[in-house]
Parts: structure tokens; C-alpha cells; sequence
């Protein structure tokens, strides 16, 4: 089961309603697709104008496509995947330019241009990524754990914690990171890494200050985040130019754009009174305060954390949503006439147990975790 809130402009949500604004339950079926069920499909991707869903071996594309709204599609695949491969070894990943078929057991890339429409084409990620020496070469038994992509940027990470960039994958350094690398995110112009050993490296372009080193450089290389360095991160999300990290003591870390109060921060002022509105970047990790509507801080862990490009979703450790930022789809779970931002983080939703967070550009998902592994 899905809640949403925020855009369905398309109608990738199946809904009427052009705007979401309440966390409103999904479970409707498609009659004019096989009865596809999005209740029961696995949601993969969340795009602009389109979501991907994956029901067994076959995929489905939501919203708008060919130049018509309110759509299901049934993704066609490469035959080979019909007869031969587990549904398990598959997942896939879209952008406005590209749908990526991906086999995560034999670490292959099929790439479907959305632009030209002729057809597939097939990367091997372990023959075809250029590496400067052989000792740096993907094992065999390695195998593509994640890809994020976004309209810029593309990123593997296998199993063995190597990380690839581009669409002709090449071998990323990340010898010097503290622990194997086990989860990756991307904004749009900034990477952000997480370690097994809880460390945190950034890298891309730091206009915004979203890469967290206090300057506004330009990196090419994963650098580590040493505002955090002695606190192990469990969990990291990447906005559009802000960043997210979350200690194993459910503590957020926010840094980067603030421009709509996406990161939640809140001091006081010079005389003592709270400031709401934040400052408009913040070029380091900053220690987010949750505070309720009579100003108190509220003493429970966050246990999960989203952001979609200029907002921010978190959880705490009651099953409680909590919502700060740009709120022009409803993406906050808030009427966007009454809020079109919110600088500070505003309980929106008290949800069931089993649901995690995952944000879309524009919106706000909550997933069932029970149906999500069905």
C-alpha cells in the first residue's frame, strides 16, 4: 500500500486530483491495463512526469507517455528476460531521457532511449567500464546492488563496494574511503556516499554549499564530510542541493540550499527569540532540533528520512511525518494555498506501523514495508 502526497499532474498516481495534499491511501486498480494493480506492484522510480512499478518479471510506466497523460505501459523488455531471468536479478531506473533495464546478477545495462525510440542498447558493466589497471577490475562475483539516476548523472554501486559513473560506466576511486561503500545518492549536481563504517563523502559541484566542506569548490573526487567524522551515519539522502544524514542515535544532519527551508533548521536570534526562517545555505552539517507547535523540543529519535528537491520528510521513532520546505504540489501533506513553504519541520501525518519514506522531485511516498516485500 502507498500513501502520496504531492504531484499527480500526469496521472501517475491514478488519481484525479492533479494535486495530493493529504497522504491520501493508493490502492486503486487500472482497468485499462490487465487490471494493473498498484496496490500490490513494487515502486521503483519516481520521475517528473512518470513512475516506474515492476509486478513478477514485467514493468510498468505510470503518467505521461508518448505525448499522453494518464497512462499505464507496459515496459517491453528484451526477450531473453522472458524466458530466462529471475524477476529477483532485475530492476530499473528512468530519467526524461532514458529507461535502464538492469540485471543486477549478471551486471548487465540495457539502455532504452526515450528521445530516438529505436530500440536497446547493452552495457556490460564488468567488460565495458574502463579501468586504469586490472587489480581495479570488477570481480566475478560482484554484482550491481543500486543505480541512481538522475537527468545528469548516473551511478552503480556493486556488491563489493566499487562505485561506476556514467552511462559508459567508469571505475569511481573511492580506495581512500574509511569502509566499504554501501549506499549512494545523487542530486543534481552533487554525489553523496555513505561507508559501512558510518563515514560520509561528497563530491560534484558545490554552488550551493551541498557538499558539506564549508566552500563553494567544485570536486571531483569523493571527499569525506569532516563535520561529521566521529559520528557513525546509518542513512543519507541527496535533494536537489541539499543533503541529509542520519546517526545510528537517530540525529538528522542537514546542509546545503535553504532557499525554502528544506533542511528545518531553526536558531535563535541575537535576542534570544527563535528564528523560523533558517539562514538561505548552510555550508556545514547542522544538528536539526524537532520542535512542537508549543515550542518544545520533542525528545524521540528519527528512524526515516527522505527528500525530493526542495523539501524534506522525516520519521520519528512513533510512526509520526514530519514535513518542512517547498510545498507548491502539496508535497508536505499540507494545503499548498495555506502553505506554500514551511521553514521548520511541521507534523504532517501519523501513519501506521511498517512504512518507510521514499520522496519523489515533487512528492511524498510512504510505503508499506509488509507489501512492498510480497
Amino acid at each position: 500500500m502507498y500513501r502520496i502526497t504531492g504531484t499527480n499532474l500526469f496521472g501517475q498516481w491514478l488519481e484525479d486530483d492533479h494535486i495530493i495534499s493529504d497522504f491520501r491511501s493508493i490502492t486503486r486498480n487500472c482497468n485499462n491495463y490487465n487490471n494493473f494493480d498498484i496496490e500490490t506492484a513494487k515502486l521503483l522510480q519516481i520521475c517528473w512526469s512518470y513512475n516506474i512499478f515492476q509486478l513478477g518479471k514485467d514493468f510498468f510506466l505510470t503518467g505521461h507517455w508518448n505525448c499522453k497523460e494518464n497512462k499505464v505501459v507496459k515496459v517491453e523488455l528484451p526477450k531473453e528476460y522472458y524466458t530466462s531471468a529471475c524477476e529477483s536479478n532485475l530492476t530499473m531506473v528512468g530519467n526524461d531521457y532514458n529507461i535502464i533495464l538492469v540485471d543486477k546478477k549478471y551486471n548487465f545495462l540495457w539502455i532504452m532511449d526515450l528521445q530516438k525510440k529505436i530500440g536497446s542498447r547493452k552495457i556490460n558493466l564488468t567488460t565495458e567500464a574502463p579501468l586504469e589497471n586490472s587489480s581495479k577490475r570488477m570481480r566475478s562475483e560482484s554484482n550491481i546492488s543500486k543505480v541512481a539516476l538522475t537527468n545528469n548523472s548516473c551511478l552503480c554501486l556493486t556488491s563489493d563496494g566499487s562505485v561506476y559513473n556514467g552511462l559508459l560506466p567508469s571505475l569511481l576511486d573511492t580506495s581512500h574511503c574509511i569502509g566499504k561503500v554501501c549506499d549512494i545518492r545523487s542530486g543534481y549536481e552533487h554525489f553523496i556516499l555513505l561507508t559501512d563504517l558510518g563515514h560520509v563523502y561528497t563530491w560534484g559541484n558545490g554552488r550551493r554549499l551541498q557538499l558539506g566542506h564549508g566552500n563553494l569548490d567544485n570536486l571531483e573526487t569523493p571527499t569525506e564530510v569532516e563535520a561529521l567524522a566521529g559520528i557513525k551515519i546509518i542513512k543519507i539522502r541527496a535533494g536537489g542541493w541539499h543533503c541529509l544524514a542520519l546517526s545510528e542515535f537517530g540525529d538528522l544532519y542537514t546542509w546545503g540550499w535553504n532557499d525554502s527551508g528544506q533542511l528545518g533548521v531553526r536558531h535563535p536570534d541575537t535576542k534570544g527569540v527563535l528564528n523560523r526562517e533558517g539562514l538561505k545555505s548552510y555550508p556545514f552539517p547542522t544538528l536539526v532540533d524537532i520542535l512542537n507547535q508549543n515550542e518544545e523540543e520533542i525528545n524521540m529519535n528519527i528512524k526515516d528520512i527522505g527528500c525530493g528537491s526542495r523539501h524534506t520528510a522525516i520519521m520519528l521513532e512513533d510512526n509520526s511525518i514530519w514535513t518542512t520546505g517547498y510545498n507548491k504540489y502539496g508535497q508536505l501533506g499540507f494545503s499548498p494555498e495555506l502553505n506554500p513553504t514551511v521553514s521548520y519541520f511541521k507534523k504532517a501525518f501519523q501513519c501506521e506501523k511498517d512504512f518507510v519514506i521514499e520522496c519523489g522531485h515533487w512528492s511524498t511516498v510512504l510505503i508499506n514495508t509488509i507489501s512492498a516485500s510480497k
